[in-house]
């Protein structure tokens, strides 16, 4: 299973993307979109939302996406352990994508075995993780950045 994971690209107060979120959208789903990534987990923010809307465009049917949010006191815990459970569920043939935040995408990678992850800070929005898992003894996670950094 290869699951790529990564942030909301850059933002606004209002809760949307910024000019430069929507170019780092624009270019995560050129980068995406032969990749074969088939089901994408996104949190209920706008801004996740923008940020795979140019992949759902270009992949159209072949995506499915699913909202994942965060309710009630234990929101975050949720979210994280409601989008892991759903991976693990998949088949280890499958391509996944997830964009959370920046306090949910570690956890998310660490609880799907990758070890330690970097800490996104407030003002990334570049990092892009992908996570090799499966038949991989040990699972492997790349660390790269894409787009102008930040």
């Amino acid at each position: 299973m290869i699951i790529f994971a990564l942030r909301h690209a850059d933002r606004t107060a209002a809760d949307d993307l910024s000019p430069a979120g929507r170019e780092r959208a624009e270019l995560l789903a050129r980068m995406l979109a032969e990749t074969g990534v088939s089901i994408a987990y996104r949190s209920d923010a706008v801004r996740a939302a923008r940020t795979l809307e140019p992949l759902e465009q270009k992949l159209g049917a072949a995506l499915t996406v699913e909202e994942v949010g965060f309710p009630g006191q234990n929101g975050i815990e949720f979210h994280i352990r409601k989008i892991v459970d759903s991976i693990k569920a998949l088949p280890s043939d499958k391509i996944v994508a997830v964009v959370s935040h920046s306090n949910t995408v570690g956890p998310i990678l660490q609880r799907l075995g990758s070890g330690p992850v970097p800490e996104i800070k407030d003002t990334e929005f570049d990092k892009l993780f992908v996570l090799f898992r499966g038949n991989v003894d040990p699972t492997t996670l790349l660390k790269l950045r894409y787009g102008p950094a930040t």
